[in-house]
């Protein structure tokens, strides 16, 4: 069950958005996702992961300043990217909409984070982090065969990977809601040729601090073999679910995705809950005879640890065997991000509506427009 504190729900959403890729230019004044400048620049509002929220929003964190082609869709020449503090994060520069050059970003002490070279929009040479003191942290290069670790130190200024040789332990930022409520997770494992190599563990890092083992994925040289969900008690070998290098959100500026200024879509629950209930619907359960789409309406009561209680179908698919998963899939999520109201979590409920539809192409029901409306709280 999650336990995160309002203060740490900042997780990523995925993809419960609004795509701005053809009428960014035309959207109404309510959100305001951007601002043009009299110098003919432009200040767009993303909150920390690089999706587009409104100017007003409490999630909003960063602003980019630059100049951009609206007809071609793309940023041209030199950019800024400002914290809410004001202060520079990130700086670089495009060329035909691609990134060319020098970029840097700076953690909020102003020393420097990260920095890499482009060319034509992608990375050349080696790209090299930095903790906030200004000692190096990792150099990864970028120079055939895909990222290499090549060296890397710990907090302690010790260096465990010299030369794509060695131990690896880093602590990656959760890119996404998760319904285990993990904040970070630490990939742990051989080094060989710049590679992961062998057993590989993950541990879930969690808002109080605890860790706990949540199972591990192998590699022979880079390649991924197998992996294992300790928390689900599930192999998977389809790919690996979990990354070793720190993630950069930056790379959402370009695709101009927005989302709505609430808790549920910042966190990305909402899409959790689309994939969610999409998963719960099996190929061999669906039929052909009737695609949708399907509105669907419930009330459900959610207590102030998010536990959720009694949940009340107002609308739902003709079909039985539909109705009856989607109650399941319901009453299988066991978390709920709770409403906050006055300083403190409440009792509430909750009014959710979305519409579902049977995608024939890939044989899957698939779920969208999801909003959720708390009755008393945020």
């Amino acid at each position: 069950m999650i336990k995160a504190r309002w203060s740490v729900l900042w997780l990523a959403v995925m993809s419960s958005s609004i795509a701005l890729c053809s009428n960014i230019d035309t959207i109404d004044t309510h959100p305001v996702f951007y601002e043009r400048g009299t110098d003919g620049t432009v200040r767009f509002f993303y909150d920390d992961h690089y999706y587009l929220v409104d100017k007003h929003c409490e999630f909003k964190a960063i602003e980019r300043v630059s100049s951009y082609d609206f007809q071609q869709q793309m940023f041209v020449g030199g950019f800024t990217d400002f914290d809410s503090q004001g202060k520079v994060i990130l700086e670089g520069y495009y060329e035909n909409g691609r990134k060319q050059g020098d970029f840097r970003a700076y953690h909020p002490n102003g020393q420097l984070k990260w920095q890499v070279s482009y060319s034509n929009g992608v990375a050349q040479g080696i790209l090299s982090f930095f903790y906030p003191d200004g000692k190096p942290l990792l150099q990864v290069s970028h120079t055939g065969g895909g990222a290499r670790i090549l060296n890397f130190w710990d907090r302690q200024g010790r260096q465990r990977v010299t030369d794509g040789e060695g131990r690896y332990e880093f602590s990656v930022l959760a890119d996404g809601y998760n319904e285990f409520g993990y904040i970070r997770y630490n990939r742990k494992g051989k080094v060989v040729d710049g590679y992961p190599h062998g057993n590989w563990s993950i541990e879930y890092i969690f808002d109080d601090g605890k860790k706990r083992n949540a199972g591990y994925e192998l590699y022979h040289k880079g390649r991924f073999i197998q992996g294992y969900e300790a928390y689900t008690d599930e192999p998977f070998s389809d790919t690996s679910r979990y990354g070793i290098l720190p993630i950069d959100f930056s790379n959402g500026a370009e695709a101009m995705i927005a989302k709505g200024c609430t808790i549920d879509e910042y966190t990305g629950f909402t899409e959790f809950l689309a994939v969610h209930l999409s998963e719960w619907f099996s190929p061999d359960q669906l039929s052909e005879e009737a695609a949708g789409p399907f509105p669907i309406e419930f009330l459900i009561q959610v207590r102030r640890n998010g536990e959720p209680r009694n949940i009340d179908i107002k609308a739902t698919f003709d079909n039985k065997q539909y109705a009856d998963l989607l109650y399941e899939a319901l009453r299988g999520i066991t978390y709920w991000i709770p409403s906050y109201a006055a300083g403190e979590y409440i009792d509430d409920t909750f009014s959710v509506t979305m519409e579902a539809f049977l995608d024939l192409r890939y044989r899957k029901m698939q779920f969208y427009n999801i909003a959720i409306r708390r009755a008393g709280g945020i």
